[in-house]
């Protein structure tokens, strides 16, 4: 591990310059003032266009100690939190999001935000604080004819040549969305997602890995890792995408993953020789029933029972959604407790919460995971069976978005009508995409994709009748500052499935299962579950 965090970061430069930089220069720094007092200059830099500060700087010039996480920028005062995501758009303070023009990223050492509407997003941090809120940028009073940067040119790249688009002449074509980092026992891991498995071939080479894809495509994507100087870039040719990752010094193992599908490189700390693929068939870990935490105490996990009071939710077979969900959440409590994590319930008893006080809730209590239980159902004389998971992204397909309309609708219980209520949820729903924009991209929605994971295999291996881990813009996971999964238990306009929902034994199993999942995903944190 020393190996790697020693590793030249002037390779990480000599090897990516062409990929990561684009367009950059380094812009005179500006001095941040707070009223009539300045505070301090704040290191700037431009890219194709777009003027960055260092987002750690003005924290720190505003006398807040910054904290680095996985995958972002976090600062907490007073029980508030403002949150920043490497590779995303979407900015959130104290909950509440807010949309950025341009990707946040990490770079020498910096937090790199779109300078003005940082800025405000900074500004509501501080008036959330009471703490004055009129920041503005001006002038330094003595600025330096550059910043240099070792390794970089100061003035703009020359840019390549444009890439033709790729040609798609068939269904077979895969495309890749993101690449996820995590930390193993032994291994640094990037997690390559894909629409689909496709011919591939890893090159390794002394300083890099080169990974072609054939006939398949990339999407932009979050390139630096948590872990200094790995990092990935990519390229495109007409029928192929590459990605290519900085070598640090040990063994390199690849392999698919299906369900959904992804492929997986390990960077192992040292030694001659990668250990042997894992087998699908190995039976599952041990589960240990003392996590132990980062901080003092045990893991928190919320637990929200979803609808309640004069919002019963979906009804069939002469049960009540909002019942069925409040029995299993005290259910799931229970099996939690049983392994050593600490809970709490968003309610306990039949009474109606907003949408966006369960997620508040969760985030005033610093809560390690969120975890909304639901039930489905469908129109009469449509049929379906079977439990799903969701995660706050955007839409996999277009049930996975009628869905979301149908439980967005609880924040509108004031409309008139059915007729209202739909067309308003529709409309909030829709707005909600527009908000979202690259957020499928942030690490935040990675790690609730990776809890879902972990859920569904246990799920899987109790034998549940799981259908599928799906993506869709749920209002209830909207503000919430930790992983979230949303969970449809069952079709309860189902017989089969609702006579399953309403025995207490099948409920006790299923909560197990998702109790265990939970504790497997904390215990792996930061990083993938090993497989």
């Amino acid at each position: 591990m020393l190996a790697i965090r020693r590793f030249c970061a002037v390779a990480a430069v000599s090897v990516f310059a062409l990929f990561l930089c684009g367009s950059i220069s380094f812009a005179a720094d500006m001095e941040l003032a707070q009223g009539d007092i300045r505070k301090g200059r704040v290191s700037m830099l431009e890219r194709d266009g777009v003027r960055y500060a260092a987002l750690d700087e003005v924290m720190t010039r505003l006398a807040f100690a910054p904290s680095s996480v996985t995958g972002g920028f976090v600062v907490t005062f007073s029980g508030r939190k403002m949150e920043f995501w490497s590779g995303s758009n979407v900015a959130r303070v104290n909950g509440t999001v807010f949309t950025l023009p341009t990707n946040v990223f990490f770079e020498d050492g910096h937090w790199w935000g779109e300078a003005n509407v940082s800025l405000q997003v900074v500004s509501n941090f501080l008036s959330s604080v009471s703490r004055p809120y009129d920041i503005k940028w001006i002038p330094s009073a003595s600025q330096p004819a550059s910043r240099p940067s070792a390794g970089v040119p100061a003035a703009p790249a020359a840019k390549a040549p444009p890439v033709k688009p790729p040609v798609r002449p068939s269904d077979d074509w895969g495309v890749i969305s993101g690449v996820r980092w995590g930390e193993q026992l032994d291994a640094y891991r990037a997690v390559i997602d894909i629409s689909r498995q496709v011919e591939t071939v890893l090159r390794e080479h002394p300083d890099r890995v080169e990974v072609v894809f054939s006939n398949s495509s990339v999407e932009p994507f979050s390139s630096r890792s948590p872990w200094a100087p790995l990092a990935a870039a990519s390229m495109q040719s007409e029928q192929n995408a590459v990605l290519t990752f900085i070598r640090p010094p040990g063994a390199v193992k690849s392999f698919w993953l299906s369900d959904p599908p992804r492929y997986v490189v390990d960077f192992y700390f040292g030694g001659p020789a990668a250990p042997p693929e894992p087998q699908p068939s190995a039976p599952p870990a041990r589960i240990e029933t003392n996590p132990k935490r980062s901080r003092s105490g045990k893991f928190l996990v919320v637990i929200d029972a979803g609808h309640g009071g004069h919002d019963p939710g979906a009804a069939g077979n002469k049960l009540r959604e909002k019942d069925i969900n409040l029995r299993a959440a005290i259910e799931l409590a229970e099996s939690a407790k049983a392994l050593g994590l600490d809970v709490k319930l968003t309610r306990a008893d039949d009474r109606y919460l907003k949408l966006a006080e369960r997620t508040a809730f969760a985030n005033n209590n610093n809560a390690d995971i969120f975890i909304s239980l639901h039930c489905n159902a469908l129109p009469k004389g449509q049929h379906a069976s079977g439990t799903e998971l969701y995660l706050m992204a955007q839409h996999t397909d277009r049930d996975a978005l009628n869905l979301a309309i149908i439980e967005n609708r609880e924040i509108l219980g004031e409309a008139q009508s059915s007729a209202d209520i739909n067309a308003a949820a529709d409309k909030r729903t829709q707005l909600l995409l527009k908000i979202l924009g690259d957020m499928q991209q942030s690490d935040k929605i990675n790690e609730s994709t990776t809890l879902a994971e972990h859920l569904y295999d246990k799920m899987r291996t109790a034998q549940f009748p799981i259908r599928k881990v799906r993506q869709a813009p749920f209002f209830v996971l909207r503000g919430a500052g930790m992983p979230a999964v949303l969970v449809e238990m069952g079709y309860i306009t189902e017989a089969s499935d609702a006579k399953q929902l309403n025995s207490a034994q099948y409920r006790k199993k299923m909560m197990d299962s998702l109790a265990a999942g939970i504790l497997n995903y904390l215990n792996k944190r930061p990083g993938e579950g090993g497989r």
